[in-house]
């Protein structure tokens, strides 16, 4: 089966967020399942530079009264075929997203993946779309290119990533598109990209069973949960996996010394003391959250800043949190660090060598979010032993299985409202766990390693979708 994957960013080649994990890990996983599955994306000024991709051809598409240059370029990863769509008008920006044009910009992606596919001669059996800037193209498929056999056998299948973000742009767009109009487009007197590939794709699929039923209801739908209740019985929730091979405390190269589960005792004790030397805390052993995070109102950081000195006050517990973002959230750690430089410790910023430590060095794991679509945190931290604490809510609650205090069940910890309170009470329950019942730590900590979250089993489910909609 022939799958092209149709995203804005892929690793490692370029990421903003999760998408960019996906998009690098489950073709390869297809790949592996004997699937001919490639990926198209922006050929983006940071990857240009590099000079990595070999020029396949060119196409020309209709956007906004022009003819525009399509440019077609093709590298290899982990044999994976990549093709980069290139445009100076359109790509050539030293970001990705956040311009005033965007909709134009991805309107023109959406309708240039559709003539490269003539450029290369590679006509899937599944299209398969990624989040808001991919939406338009079932309907460009439906529109322009139904006369054509080897258009019109394709299947699309929708993937959400992240419902809060939906392409938004105002209505007279459609003068740019050159496109005849459709209700499938507009939403609340807009064009939504979202609503778009929501409707017009053969299946929708988002990341985790339980964000699947939260955007069904008007709390997480970010109102376009009537509009997924149309697609009801062709709307998936499939949890992301993660890249077991470069998440791999036995062969990690970031992290201060490598471990199994057979070893994890003295590999978590070694990474812990050396965490705790590097950002200089002393080395006794207590608890030592950890966190690593975008600083942003959907991580729960709200619900962190008014518990913390309590925490601190009534327990032994030491913190090393990273992350960046919002400078309300960068602000108050740098103001706890201050107030309690013996026990918190804050890296503003984002570093993937120091990212790997924490998840090895940490007993504990800090993902209090208000939503979250899939989250890979949590499945990195089990992979290295540290359990992680979560918020029930998105892919969180499917990964993590609670600890049950009598039977010693579990591989973290985790509570149910967005609540401080909440999250207060379970801290301690991890903290208290951890310093007086030594014996069921350590059973979580080889539960929670023994969790297998590589993409074999999530790419298995999607191929079976795939499957269906070839029917």
């Amino acid at each position: 089966m022939k799958i092209l994957f149709c995203a804005s960013e892929g690793a490692p080649f370029a990421k903003t967020g999760g998408l960019a994990d996906v998009i690098g890990a489950l073709p390869k996983a297809l790949k592996e399942k004997s699937c001919d599955a490639r990926v198209i994306m922006p050929y983006y000024k940071k990857i240009k530079e590099k000079n990595i991709a070999e020029y396949k051809g060119y196409a020309y598409v209709k956007i906004a009264e022009r003819m525009e240059y399509v440019g077609l370029f093709e590298a290899t990863y982990n044999d994976v075929i990549y093709y980069f769509i290139d445009s100076d008008r359109y790509f050539n920006r030293d970001g990705l997203y956040g311009y005033g044009d965007d909709g134009e910009r991805f309107a023109f992606f959406d309708f240039a993946i559709l003539e490269a596919l003539k450029v290369v001669n590679f006509f899937p059996d599944v299209l398969h779309l990624n989040d808001w800037q991919t939406g338009l193209i079932p309907y460009i498929l439906k529109a322009n290119y139904h006369y054509y056999p080897d258009y019109n056998r394709m299947r699309t299948v929708y993937s959400i990533h992240n419902i809060q973000y939906q392409g938004n742009f105002p209505m007279d767009m459609m003068r740019i598109l050159f496109m005849p109009y459709s209700s499938s487009l507009e939403f609340d007197g807009c064009i939504n990209f979202m609503k778009c590939g929501i409707l017009e794709s053969n299946v929708v699929t988002t990341v985790s069973e339980t964000y699947k039923n939260e955007v069904l209801t008007d709390y997480y739908g970010y109102r376009l949960n009537n509009v997924l209740g149309l697609r009801y019985f062709d709307f998936y929730g499939i949890v992301n996996g993660i890249d077991v091979v470069k998440f791999d405390p036995a062969t990690d190269k970031s992290i201060y010394k490598n471990y199994s589960i057979q070893t994890v005792k003295n590999g978590k004790k070694a990474n812990k003391e050396a965490l705790l030397k590097e950002f200089g805390l002393s080395l006794e052993d207590v608890p030592l959250f950890g966190l690593v995070s975008r600083l942003v109102d959907q991580k729960g950081i709200d619900l962190l800043m008014p518990i913390l000195d309590d925490v601190i006050h009534y327990s032994n517990a030491k913190f090393i949190l990273m992350g960046s973002g919002d400078s309300l959230y960068e602000d108050f750690f740098r103001r706890m660090e201050a107030q309690y430089p013996d026990r918190f410790k804050c890296y503003i910023g984002y570093s993937d060598s120091v990212a790997q430590k924490i998840y090895a060095g940490c007993d504990i794991f800090l993902m209090p979010s208000k939503f979250e679509p899939c989250g890979l945190g949590q499945m990195i931290a089990m992979r290295y032993g540290t359990l992680p604490l979560v918020r029930e809510t998105g892919g969180l609650k499917d990964t993590v299985e609670p600890f049950n205090t009598y039977t010693n069940e579990g591989t973290g910890f985790s509570f149910t409202n967005f609540n401080a309170t909440e999250l207060k009470d379970v801290m301690f329950l991890a903290l208290n766990t951890y310093n007086d019942n030594k014996d069921a730590w350590n059973t979580l900590v080889k539960q929670a390693m023994e969790k297998d979250y590589s993409w074999s089993s999530s790419a298995a489910k999607y191929l079976d979708i795939y499957k269906k909609i070839m029917l």
